[in-house]
C-alpha cells in the first residue's frame, strides 16, 4: 500500500481531532510556501513561540521522524515572520561547525525540509534521521536562536492488541469524508503507526454486507489509494475515507488476526423541498490568481451531498442572456475535471470538496454574474421555475492567464497533395477505392468489451453495437463513411439487453503504429443529440498494464449537440478505475461547425509533450510534467513512449456527453473521413515557425518581467536574468523546487550583468533573486516566482 507524508505542522496550536481527518479526507493537502516572499525588518531578536516549539524536540521514528516548530516570536512580538524574511537564514551544524544549509546537500528544500503555513501561522519542517542541530540567524546583525531535534529510532514490532483512539463509530460529513486516527498498539501509547505498518491489513464493507474487500493495492474494487481513502500523518496519523454510504472499516494483524472494526455512518439528508438558498454570501472577489471558490448553496437548508451534484443546473449571464456554464461556445468557460490547467488559457471551471461541495473559476478577470438552479422536484432535468441562486463575481483584471503565444499553428496539406515542408509522409490512407482497405483497417465489432456483461456499451454506457456491415462501413467518392442506424440487437453476455442502434468502428491495429510523429484525419461530422464521433489512439502493447496505465490519445472527440466545439485528451495514471486524464476544446470560428465542412483534426506527438490542433490551428497542449503511469514512477515519459495504433468509430450516447440518446431525427448519423495521413519531422521543421516579429517568423519575440535595473527576459523556452549599472551582480535561483544554485552573473560591460537559464518547459517555476552593488554597498532583492507561459510581462 502506498503511504504517503504530511510535513508536521500545528493547526492553531489546537490538538489534532476528527476534524483534522476530515479535512484530509476531501483533498485539502499541505503545500509548503516559498522559502521567502517579501522584505522588510531586521531582526534585533529571537525567543522561542512556546516550550513545545524548542530548544529540544525529540521524535522517534522507524528510520526517520517527521519535526515542525512555529516561526519563534521576532522583536519581542513586535515583527512577523513576513516582515523579518528577508533576514531569516537557516544553519545546520555539520562536523562542529554552523554551515547554511542551502550548502548542505543532504538538505533539498521542500523534500527533506521547508516552510509551513497554516491557519495564520508560520514555520519550519524536517524530515531526519538523526539528531540535528538547526539554528535559525539574522543575516544583518548575527541574532540566532539554536534547535536541537532529537531523533530516537524506534524497531519494528508485530501487533498483539489494539485499542481505539476515536470512534469506533464515526459520522461521515456532507461530502462523505470521515477518518480516526491509529489505535494504540499493544496497550502501549509510545508505540507509533511506523513500528507496526508492516504487520497491519485494512478491509472494508457495506454495513449490510458481510463481504470484507482488502483494499491494499486493490483498484479494481472502487477503492482507490488518494482518492478515496487514504492516511494522514498529522497528529500520529491514522486513515481518511470519502464514503456513499454506511461501511465498516476493519484493522487487522496480518501475523496475530487480532482486529479492530470501525463503523463510518453515511446519513443522507431528508429533503422536505428542494428550495436553494445561500450557503454563504453571494458576492465574491477574485484573488491575486483570479480564483474564486464558491460554496454551493443548501437545498432545503442543507449542504448538497454527492448525489445531488448531477441534478444541478450552472448559468452564466452572457449579454444579458443566461447560457449553460457547461456549453463552452457560449459561456467561455472550460470544465477541467482534475483541477486548474496552467498550460491552457481558457477560463475554467470544476468542483471542489472540504467538508462541503462548491465551485472554484479561475482565472477571472472580469465582473459577471452566474446563477445555480435546483430542479423544484429533486430530479435531473426537472423544471426548476424560480428556484436559482444568483453571484456576482467581482474580477482581478491583473489575474495572470497562460500565455499561448508561442504555441504556433501548423502548415496542412491539402486534400489533392499530402506533402508538407520539412515532414515525411510515413503512412496514409486516402479512401480512394470502392472498399476498406484490410491491409491497413480491422472491425471491431459487438457491444461487449468481454465476456462480463458489466463492460456493455463498450464500458462507456454507450447505445450502439459495432458491426462489420457495409450499412454501417463504406468507402464511397473518395471518403470513408461510418453510419449509425437504427438497429436493435442483443448479445449472449445479456440477452434481455438490447442495442439500440448499430455502427462502425475500424483500427489499424497489427497493421500500423507509431511512436512520435503526426496524425491528420480530414473529416466530417455528424451532429444529433447522443452522437459522439471519434478520432483516436490506443497504444499496440499494453507495456504499462490495462487501459488507462498504458495510455490513450484523443486525436478528436465531440458532441453532436455541440457542433461548434471538438476536443482532444489524453487518458493516463493507473489501471481503470485509477486513472485520469486532461482535455482542451476547440471553439470553430463564427459560422463554422464539425458539419459544416471537411475540418482537419491533427495531433502532434513528441517526447515530451502532444499538442492539438484543427485546421492547423493550435488549442491544446499537455506535457510529460503532467502525464505519468503508476506502473512506471521512474519513467517520465511513461505511458507516451510506446507505439500506438489509429481508431475510428462513431459512438452513439454514453458517458461522453452525460448519457444524451438521440432524438427522433438524429439517426441516422455518418461521420466521412477523407483521409488519414501520418508524418514525421525529417529534421527540416514542417511542425510550424515560432511567432515572432513581423516579416521575420523564425525570430522570437523577447517578453521582459523586470525593471530598468533587474529581471529577466523571455525568448522562447529561454531566459536572460540582467542586472544593470551594478560593481557585480549574483543569481540566486531554483528550478521546479529543485537545489538552490548560486551564480556569478556574466559582466557585458558598463556595469551590466546577465546570466541565461535556457531550455524550459511550459510550467515551470523558477524561483530567484540577485545580489548586487549598485554603489552603497550591497543587496539582496526579495524572491521572486516565475512560471514559465504563465508569468506575463512587457514586449522589448
Amino acid at each position: 500500500m502506498k503511504r504517503t507524508h504530511f510535513a508536521e505542522r500545528r493547526l492553531a496550536r489546537n490538538v489534532f481531532s476528527l476534524l483534522l481527518a476530515v479535512i484530509m479526507a476531501v483533498g485539502v493537502s499541505f503545500v509548503p510556501t516559498p522559502k521567502a516572499q517579501a522584505a522588510g525588518t531586521t531582526i534585533t531578536s529571537m525567543s522561542y513561540f512556546s516550550p513545545a516549539d524548542g530548544p529540544v524536540i525529540t521524535k522517534s521514528g522507524v528510520g526517520q521522524a517527521s519535526y515542525g516548530f512555529v516561526m519563534p516570536i521576532f522583536n519581542g512580538g513586535s515583527a512577523t515572520w513576513s516582515d523579518v524574511v528577508q533576514d531569516l537564514g537557516v544553519k545546520v551544524k555539520v562536523n562542529g561547525n554552523w554551515v547554511d544549509i542551502d550548502s548542505v546537500s543532504s538538505f533539498v528544500y521542500n523534500q527533506n525540509w521547508g516552510h509551513w503555513s497554516d491557519s495564520g501561522f508560520n514555520g519550519y519542517w524536517f524530515v531526519l534521521s538523526a539528531t540535528t542541530e538547526i539554528q535559525l540567524y539574522s543575516r544583518a546583525n548575527g541574532v540566532t536562536l539554536n534547535y536541537t531535534l532529537v531523533f530516537q529510532n524506534i524497531n519494528k514490532t508485530t501487533i498483539t492488541a489494539m485499542t481505539p483512539t476515536q470512534g469506533p463509530v464515526i459520522t461521515a460529513g456532507f461530502t462523505g469524508g470521515a477518518g480516526f486516527t491509529y489505535p494504540v498498539f499493544n496497550n502501549d501509547p509510545s508505540i507509533p503507526y511506523a513500528a507496526v505498518a508492516d504487520d497491519l491489513k485494512a478491509y472494508v464493507k457495506p454495513v449490510n454486507s458481510s463481504t470484507w474487500i482488502d483494499i491494499d493495492n486493490n483498484p479494481a474494487s472502487g477503492w482507490i489509494y488518494d482518492q478515496n481513502f487514504g492516511q494522514f500523518t498529522d497528529g500520529g496519523g491514522g486513515y481518511w475515507f470519502n464514503v456513499t454510504e454506511s461501511i465498516n472499516v476493519k484493522l487487522e494483524s496480518k501475523t496475530s488476526s487480532v482486529n479492530l472494526v470501525y463503523t463510518i455512518i453515511f446519513n443522507e439528508p431528508v429533503r422536505n423541498s428542494y428550495t436553494l438558498t445561500p450557503y454563504e454570501g453571494t458576492t465574491f472577489t477574485a484573488n491575486e490568481s483570479g480564483a474564486i471558490g464558491l460554496p454551493l448553496p443548501k437545498i432545503d437548508g442543507g449542504a448538497p451531498i454527492a448525489s445531488e451534484l448531477e441534478n444541478f443546473v450552472y448559468q452564466i449571464n452572457v449579454n444579458g442572456q443566461w447560457v449553460d456554464l457547461a456549453d463552452s461556445s457560449q459561456s467561455g468557460f472550460v470544465y477541467s475535471a482534475n483541477g486548474y490547467n496552467n498550460l491552457s488559457s481558457a477560463n475554467q471551471w470544476g468542483y471542489w470538496a472540504d467538508y462541503i461541495y462548491g465551485l472554484w473559476f479561475q482565472p477571472i478577470q472580469q465582473d459577471m454574474q452566474i446563477r445555480i438552479g435546483y430542479p423544484l422536484n429533486g430530479q435531473k432535468g426537472g423544471n426548476v421555475g424560480n428556484n436559482y441562486v444568483t453571484y456576482t463575481f467581482i474580477g482581478n483584471p491583473n489575474a495572470p492567464r497562460p500565455d499561448e503565444f508561442d504555441q504556433e499553428d501548423i502548415p496542412l496539406s491539402t486534400p489533392s497533395n499530402p506533402n508538407i515542408d520539412g515532414l515525411t509522409l510515413i503512412w496514409q490512407d486516402e479512401f480512394t477505392g470502392s472498399q476498406l482497405d484490410m491491409s491497413k483497417w480491422n472491425y471491431e465489432q459487438g457491444y461487449y468489451l468481454n465476456d462480463d456483461p458489466g463492460t456493455w456499451g463498450w464500458g462507456n454506457a454507450e447505445l450502439q453495437h459495432y458491426t462489420n456491415s457495409p450499412q454501417n462501413i463504406f468507402v464511397q467518392d473518395g471518403n470513408l463513411n461510418i453510419r449509425a442506424l437504427n438497429d436493435p440487437k442483443s448479445f449472449p453476455q445479456d440477452p434481455n439487453r438490447y442495442a439500440q442502434y448499430s455502427s462502425g468502428k475500424v483500427n489499424t491495429k497489427d497493421h500500423f503504429s507509431l511512436k512520435y510523429g503526426r496524425v491528420d484525419f480530414r473529416a466530417k461530422l455528424p451532429t444529433g443529440n447522443g452522437i459522439w464521433p471519434a478520432l483516436w489512439m490506443l497504444p499496440q502493447d499494453q507495456a504499462y498494464g490495462t487501459w488507462a496505465a498504458s495510455g490513450e490519445i484523443d486525436v478528436m472527440e465531440a458532441r453532436g449537440r455541440l457542433p461548434g466545439i471538438s476536443s482532444g485528451a489524453i487518458h493516463f495514471g493507473g489501471q481503470w478505475p485509477a486513472n485520469t486524464h486532461l482535455s482542451g476544446e476547440y471553439h470553430f470560428p463564427s459560422g463554422q461547425t464539425i458539419a459544416n465542412d471537411f475540418h482537419v483534426y491533427s495531433v502532434v506527438w513528441e517526447e515530451d509533450n502532444i499538442k492539438w490542433y484543427v485546421d492547423g490551428k493550435f488549442f491544446f497542449k499537455a506535457t510529460r510534467d503532467q502525464w505519468y503511469s503508476t506502473a512506471a514512477p521512474n519513467n517520465p515519459n511513461a505511458p507516451f513512449d510506446q507505439p500506438f495504433y489509429l481508431i475510428m468509430n462513431l459512438a452513439i450516447g454514453g458517458n461522453f456527453d452525460g448519457g444524451i440518446a438521440p432524438g427522433p431525427g438524429d439517426i441516422p448519423a455518418t461521420m466521412q473521413v477523407d483521409y488519414v495521413r501520418v508524418y514525421k519531422d525529417n529534421g527540416n521543421g514542417g511542425g510550424g515557425q515560432n511567432p515572432g516579429n513581423p516579416g521575420d517568423p523564425g525570430t522570437p519575440s523577447t517578453i521582459v518581467i523586470g525593471d530598468q535595473v533587474k529581471g529577466l527576459k523571455k525568448t522562447g523556452d529561454n531566459l536572460l536574468f540582467y542586472v544593470n549599472g551594478a560593481t557585480f551582480a549574483d543569481l540566486h535561483y531554483k528550478i521546479n523546487n529543485g537545489v538552490q544554485l548560486n551564480v556569478a552573473m556574466t559582466p557585458v560591460g558598463n556595469g551590466n550583468y546577465t546570466y541565461a537559464v535556457n531550455n524550459l518547459s511550459q510550467g515551470d517555476v523558477v524561483e530567484y533573486f540577485f545580489t548586487y552593488n549598485p554603489g552603497q554597498g550591497a543587496l539582496d532583492t526579495p524572491w521572486q516566482t516565475y512560471i514559465h507561459g504563465v508569468t506575463q510581462g512587457t514586449p522589448e
